[in-house]
């Protein structure tokens, strides 16, 4: 392994260069995928299985049929209540300000993604069920990272009860990393509430929660036009609380959505759409972002199929519709089919989702460090992400180009037929212009490059012997594990 000197957390975000940016729709395009929205949300409606959010809906002047449960919304009913929603907020950490995410469009911040349930072990390499010392230690990593501004808990800590899974699952992150915790196994009101104490616990205060909200919140319909109850009992609550949530609609082109890439996004839109409004409704002003993921369904297997060309353009499509409605923009990136990170496919795809993604400017993207359809953590693949994220942030941020770029003094000193190998110019230059990583880790002792995996294995090793991610107080340590033990008492059936 190449010396290094393990440091505390930060985070570097990629600035896109303007002149990068790449659009997949026209302005009528949108229009059309906007207005198409609509007419969904008004004739065809969305179900809302959920008794509170029923109420809210009628007392606004929806058309509510209760015994259904299918909300239908009018046009100008929707385009009131998203304009209550901020345009800019900030994701806080635990810790410094400078791990906060400031979405204020200037920016990408990229983190992991979740939830898988299998998880190749470390010391083993055999593949088992997850596990909550999974999370934590894929905490530890990423807060060592910095291509990643925020974590969701990669894997599922399937040896905890269910009743409470999402707390220990919070347990373990908000203990391994300051950066911001992202998470969607919040799946009920009672989950959510103690979810909310804990947030309280790491911000401080209720009005600190507020200014900078330690942990968000996925909650996720259930495609096509359904939502699901318990989720919107959670987004109730979070967003009550202040910390920000996103309804992340998830249509399978040809089983939960049209084979239609552009229906997939009318339907996905209208999901997301019907959602915002109830939550502005509830508590206007409150945050809210907006994601929409896909898959195709293989018409081999019947599953679904994350890695292929329909999802890039889809992902593009959505960064422009969200932004549409001057909402910051969550776009998925990665979760190969592969099975390994070793191997031409999963670099494929990853290199092409990386890059395509990026160069549509969302404000959010997860995805790093997961495998089979973001099932599968494997743990030295988040190493080989963040390689490709760090090619990936230098290339998006373009070249610099002013009176000192151009090297004329260089140029003319070296001259005709002479070469730059023992300038100054080059040694202080070069450096800072390429730096081998693990694709690129010569061995004097086999003279060739090492195996990139077998280079990401060592790396993760030696990150986990070695970083410290600040740790929590003891107060606020005991506090959590306070709020988990009452919660089982409470929740879990002896």
């Amino acid at each position: 392994m190449p010396s290094e000197t393990p440091s505390g957390a930060y985070i570097s975000p990629i600035a896109i260069k303007p002149e990068m940016r790449i659009k997949v729709l026209a302005d009528e395009d949108i229009a059309k995928i906007h207005q198409a929205t609509l007419t969904v949300l008004e004739q065809t409606g969305v179900k809302f299985p959920c008794e509170k959010a029923l109420h809210i809906l009628a007392e606004a002047g929806a058309d509510v049929d209760f015994k259904t449960e299918i909300v239908k919304i009018r046009p100008d009913l929707v385009m009131k209540t998203l304009a209550k929603a901020p345009s800019e907020f900030v994701m806080g950490s635990r810790g410094s300000r400078a791990l906060d995410l400031n979405l204020d469009g200037s920016k990408i911040y990229c983190g992991t993604s979740g939830t898988g349930t299998a998880t190749v072990d470390l010391a083993t390499r055999a593949r088992r069920p997850s596990v909550k010392e999974d999370i934590a230690m894929m905490a530890r990593i990423s807060d060592y990272l910095s291509s990643i501004s925020f974590y969701w808990p990669m894997v599922a800590a399937r040896d905890c009860p269910t009743e409470t899974i999402a707390l220990h699952e919070l347990e373990a992150a908000f203990t391994d990393t300051e950066k911001h915790v992202h998470i969607v196994s919040c799946v009920d009101r009672k989950s959510a509430q103690f979810a909310v104490e804990m947030a309280e616990v790491i911000a401080g205060s209720k009005e600190r929660i507020k200014a900078r909200p330690p942990l968000s919140l996925i909650a996720s319909p259930i495609s096509p036009l359904n939502h699901d109850a318990g989720a919107l009992e959670a987004a109730l609550i979070f967003a009550g609380a202040g910390l920000p949530v996103g309804f992340a609609a998830m249509p399978v082109l040809g089983t939960t959505a049209p084979a239609s890439i552009t229906g997939a996004l009318v339907q996905g839109n209208a999901e997301i759409l019907s959602s915002i409004s109830l939550l502005q409704l509830a508590y206007p002003g409150s945050p809210a972002f907006y994601p929409l993921f896909t898959a195709m369904m293989n018409p081999f297997t019947g599953g679904i199929s994350v890695s292929n060309e329909t999802k890039y353009l889809f992902y593009a499509a959505t960064v422009q519709l969200g932004h549409y409605y001057h909402l910051p923009v969550m776009s998925g990136y990665g979760g190969s089919d592969a099975t390994d990170p070793k191997g031409w496919k999963v670099g494929k795809d990853d290199a092409i989702d990386a890059f395509y993604g990026c160069a549509t400017g969302p404000d959010l993207s997860p995805g790093l460090g997961l495998l089979e359809g973001y099932t599968l953590l494997c743990p030295e693949k988040l190493l080989l992400d963040d390689e490709i994220y760090q090619s990936v942030k230098f290339m998006a941020e373009g070249m610099l180009v002013d009176n000192k770029q151009p090297a004329i003094d260089e140029i003319m000193a070296v001259g005709p037929a002479g070469h730059f190998l023992d300038r100054e110019f080059t040694i202080r230059n070069v450096r800072r212009l390429w730096q081998p990583r693990l694709s690129q880790q010569w061995s004097p002792e086999m003279q060739d490059f090492r195996d990139p995996k077998e280079a990401a294995l060592d790396k993760t090793k030696w990150i986990l012997r070695n970083h410290k991610p600040t740790p929590l107080g003891e107060k606020a340590a005991d506090e959590l594990k306070r709020i988990i033990n009452t919660a089982e008492n409470e929740l879990v059936t002896p």
